[in-house]
């Protein structure tokens, strides 16, 4: 619409309602199709396509902040039908399934932490860890992990790839055009999901598509590919010689990044409408679907089960009473007389309650002179924040729990110095 048709169409609209005469009201209706223009030069519409994403990670730093129902909050208001997701550590995706088995496809990370990007593939315990979860988890894929060259032969990388063949799942691959070869001479028939298009040219995209049957890209952070929300030329070519093996991707590696779901989401609708309306479909949803379909079905033969009844990676201290169990580590780590800190508190069984957390020093016999207030994360987690231990000396730190009814105190000593 140009900027006479934004002067005048408001009051011909209005003038329209109040006309009287069905001649008067022809004629005018005639004015403001004119000034309007045709409705073919309108921009095709992609707002109500269902998305799938297929590379979200809810790691520690993000689900400490982001409770896991703020999180599928999130994620139903953009209008993800599906998302797999991964973490560092695992249980942010167990959080996470946990909390919506019906949109989260677990994804199972090498990374204990984050620390470990840069080293798993020469690590072998990581192999125990993920060997340990994929017995007790089930999974669509293994990812996203992060190799680049000759690193892919790796004994580790190998490994990964046999695992993923014996358990029916993706390989969702950071890499390099290089290491993706190399994965697929190990297993010819793997299943490859390429994250970011390996961050390559749409031509070098073309080719190992071209290549490789098996291969599938996610567009993940790929903002050339769309620039200011328009479909680059090179890549239109691309995408509609392969409508079948592109997959959206948000890539959530900071907390801050989940804020920014629901417009990646919007951004995405705007370059997909520029495409024609079967292929926008199958690139926004129908691809995710129909890959991982079997995947997801065997997620539903098994009822999530319920995480955090281990100890998490870093835990501070293991407390028992009756059939409760607490772990809690401090936010910052080291806790100092006088500065405020927080509590990070697994309890197990799950639906454990957390009524109270308090300490107090009992030579001294004083408390605190704050009250923590409690956050529920969810599936067993809370976060007590506002602590602060005023002075050296041995201080009591209490948590009161409630489970079916029954009520139990957990302490223990902390000495400051």
């Amino acid at each position: 619409m140009n900027r006479l048709s934004a002067l005048i169409m408001p009051g011909l609209r209005r003038s329209f309602y109040w006309a009287q005469s069905p001649t008067i009201r022809l004629a005018m209706w005639l004015a403001v199709c004119l000034v309007a223009g045709p409705a073919t030069a309108q921009t095709p519409d992609a707002s109500g396509l269902p998305l799938f994403d297929a590379h979200l990670h809810y790691s520690h730093d993000a689900w400490e902040r982001l409770p896991p129902k703020d999180a599928v909050a999130l994620m139903r208001k953009a209008g993800l039908k599906r998302a797999m997701v991964s973490s560092s550590s695992d249980e942010g995706t167990q959080l996470l399934f946990a909390e919506a088995p019906d949109l989260v496809l677990p994804v199972l990370r090498p990374y204990r932490t984050r620390g470990e990007i840069g080293t798993w593939t020469s690590d072998p315990s990581v192999l125990a860890h993920l060997e340990q979860r994929l017995e007790k988890y089930r999974y669509v894929a293994i990812g996203e992990y992060h190799v680049f060259g000759a690193d892919a032969d790796s004994a580790v990388v190998r490994r990964v790839v046999q695992l993923a063949r014996q358990y029916g799942l993706a390989l969702h691959s950071h890499s390099d055009a290089d290491a993706i070869e190399r994965q697929f001479k190990q297993d010819p028939q793997a299943r490859i999901l390429w994250a970011h298009a390996g961050f390559d040219a749409p031509d070098k995209v073309r080719e190992m598509l071209r290549k490789h049957p098996k291969l599938t890209v996610d567009l993940a952070y790929r903002s050339d590919h769309a620039p200011g929300g328009r479909l680059d030329p090179s890549w239109r070519t691309v995408l509609l010689e392969f409508p079948d093996r592109f997959l959206l991707g948000t890539d959530t590696f900071t907390p801050e990044r989940w804020y920014y779901v629901g417009e990646h989401a919007r951004l995405a609708r705007q370059w997909l409408a520029e495409l024609p309306r079967d292929v926008a479909e199958r690139i926004a949803s129908g691809n995710g679907e129909r890959l991982f379909a079997s995947a997801a079905a065997g997620l539903k033969k098994a009822a999530p089960e319920a995480p955090m009844c281990q100890a998490p990676l870093a835990a501070g201290s293991l407390l028992q009473a009756d059939a409760v169990r607490a772990w809690w580590r401090a936010d910052p780590a080291l806790m100092r007389v006088g500065q405020p800190f927080a509590l990070v508190v697994n309890l197990c069984p799950v639906q454990t309650q957390l009524l109270r957390v308090d300490a107090h020093m009992p030579e001294h016999r004083h408390g605190m002179n704050y009250r923590p207030t409690l956050q529920a994360l969810g599936a067993g987690r809370w976060r007590a924040e506002g602590l602060l231990w005023h002075m050296p000396g041995r201080w009591e730190l209490v948590l009161e729990t409630e489970l079916d009814g029954k009520k139990a105190r957990l302490t223990q000593f902390v000495e400051m110095r």
